[in-house]
C-alpha cells in the first residue's frame, strides 16, 4: 500500500488493524498523525502516541482498552528503529505482538513508524499476513510539483507552474541520495506565501526566499561526506563554488560537522543519554538524531585524521599559494574513501 491509498482509507475513516510503515518522509509522517487526531472527538482517551522502546503490557493495554464515546481510536508507535542491526532490540515486544496479529481488536488502528526501513524478517512477513505494510517514497517531480502548488492554492495563492519549477530546481530534493527533505520544502514555501502581499505571488516573492535556500547545500555537503558519498559530496561542494558562495564558511561548517561526529561518537562510547549530549555539543534533537545515523560509518581514529587535516588546511591558509577549493576537495576524498577502497 502506498501513501496515497493509505491517506483514502484514513480520511474515510476505514483503516483498522497493524500498520507497519516503511517511510523515506518523515514530513508525510506527521501528515499522518496529524490526519489521526482529526479523526477523534475524545484525544484524551482515543488517541495513544508511544515514543520510544516501551514494553509489551504497556501497548498491549493501550490495544485492549475500548475506545470513550467513538467506534475507533488510534495508537501510535514511533521513535523506534525496527531495521536489521536494531530490530533485536524490540523481539520481546514483536514476538508478543506476532501472537496478536491474527485477531487483532478491529476498533484499533495500530500505526508503527519505524526511523529506517523496517527489516524484511519474521515480523515484517507476519504483518503482511495478517496487517498492512505501507511504503512511502520520496515525491517524484510531478508529486511535489502537485505538493507545492496544492501548498499555495490551500493559503489562498496563485502561482505560475514556471515558478514552482524555479523551486524545485533550487532543491536538490529530487537528486539521488539528497538530504533535502519535505520540511526544508515546506518551510521555504510557507515563507514565500507570508511574505507574497498580493493573491498572486510575484518572480519577487519567490527569489527573495530562493536566494536564502542556498545555505541548505552547506548541509546537503555535510551529510554527503558523513555518509561517505563522495559524488554527492563533490557535487555539492561544486555547485556552491560555481554558486560564488563562501569556501571559508563552507570550511568552518566542515570543522563544525567533525568536531560534532567526534563528539557524539565518543559520548556514545561512554554511554551519555542523548539530553547531556544536546547540551554538552550545544545541538538540537533533529541534528543528533542525524549525526547518530552517521557516526558509525567512521571510526574515532579516522575523524582525528581529518581533525587534524582541517588544521593543518588553517596553517596553510596564510600561504599565498593556498586554493580552498582545491583542499575542500582533497578533503572530501580523504572523508568519503575508506583505506580498504583504495
Amino acid at each position: 500500500m502506498n501513501y496515497k491509498e493509505f491517506m483514502n482509507k484514513l480520511i474515510k475513516k476505514e483503516t483498522s488493524g497493524i500498520y507497519l510503515f516503511d517511510s523515506k518522509e518523515e514530513y508525510l509522517n506527521e501528515s499522518i498523525i496529524e490526519a489521526c487526531k482529526s479523526n477523534i472527538s475524545f484525544l484524551d482517551f482515543n488517541y495513544i502516541d508511544i515514543k520510544e522502546k516501551t514494553d509489551y503490557e504497556t501497548i498491549k493495554t493501550s490495544f485492549e482498552t475500548y475506545p470513550v464515546m467513538e467506534d475507533k481510536k488510534y495508537l501510535i508507535w514511533r521513535n523506534i528503529d525496527l531495521s536489521k542491526n536494531k530490530i533485536k532490540d524490540y523481539k520481546e515486544i514483536l514476538d508478543n505482538l506476532e501472537k496478536d496479529l491474527e485477531n487483532f481488536p478491529a476498533y484499533v488502528s495500530f500505526f508503527i513508524f519505524s526511523e529506517s526501513s523496517p527489516f524484511k524478517g519474521k515480523f515484517y512477513k507476519k504483518v503482511l499476513q495478517y496487517g498492512n505494510i505501507v511504503e512511502i517514497s520520496r515525491l517524484n517531480n510531478q508529486e511535489l510539483s502537485s505538493f507545492i502548488g496544492i501548498r499555495f492554492s490551500r493559503a489562498g495563492k496563485k502561482i505560475q507552474n514556471s515558478l514552482i519549477t524555479e523551486i524545485i530546481e533550487r532543491f536538490s530534493y529530487l537528486s539521488k541520495n539528497s538530504n533535502i527533505d519535505l520540511y526544508d520544502v515546506v518551510n521555504t514555501v510557507d515563507k514565500i506565501i507570508s511574505n507574497s502581499k498580493d493573491i498572486r505571488v510575484s518572480k519577487k516573492d519567490v527569489h527573495d526566499q530562493l536566494d536564502l535556500v542556498l545555505n541548505l547545500n552547506i548541509f546537503n555537503l555535510t551529510d554527503s561526506f558523513s555518509q561517505r558519498d563522495l559524488r554527492q559530496a563533490s557535487a555539492a561542494l561544486f555547485h556552491m563554488k560555481e554558486s560564488g558562495e563562501d569556501l571559508f564558511m563552507i570550511y568552518h561548517m566542515i570543522i563544525r560537522q567533525v568536531r560534532n561526529l567526534i563528539g557524539v561518537k565518543y559520548l556514545l562510547k561512554l554511554s551519555y543519554n542523548e539530553k547531556f549530549i544536546m547540551k554538552c555539543l550545544s545541538i538540537g534533537s533533529f541534528e543528533l538524531k542525524k549525526l547518530k545515523t552517521f557516526v558509525n560509518n567512521f571510526s574515532l581514529e579516522e575523524l582525528f585524521d581529518l581533525h587534524d587535516y582541517l588544521y593543518k588546511m588553517e596553517v596553510l591558509q596564510k600561504s599565498q599559494d593556498f586554493d580552498m577549493a582545491e583542499h575542500l576537495l582533497i578533503f572530501l576524498n580523504k572523508a568519503c574513501i575508506k583505506e580498504r577502497d583504495i
